[in-house]
């Protein structure tokens, strides 16, 4: 609970899985669309295209966070060897 208040620890990574689960259901949905309407290649390119699009979206966003998650461990550790002493 401390890390959650303290802004220690991200909610917004698992945030963006569940985003990433409803877009993949959107994608779905708007391909069952195009599919009861006769549209069989745009569906396809939907499903295709769209669950492509997703993906990558969430992973580049999950990338800020995991470089976040990185730059904050050098920070630790470049705190740690100064607080060591001299070499």
């Amino acid at each position: 609970m401390q890390d959650l208040l303290g802004f220690d620890k991200m909610v917004t990574p698992i945030i963006i899985r569940i985003l990433y689960f409803l877009g993949l259901l959107a994608v779905l949905a708007m391909t069952a669309t195009a599919l009861f309407q006769g549209r069989i290649l745009v569906a396809i390119g939907l499903l295709v295209f769209g669950a492509i699009i997703v993906r990558v979206y969430s992973e580049l966003l999950i990338l800020l966070f995991r470089i976040h998650d990185n730059l904050v461990s050098i920070n630790q550790q470049m705190k740690a060897r100064n607080t060591s002493g001299p070499l």
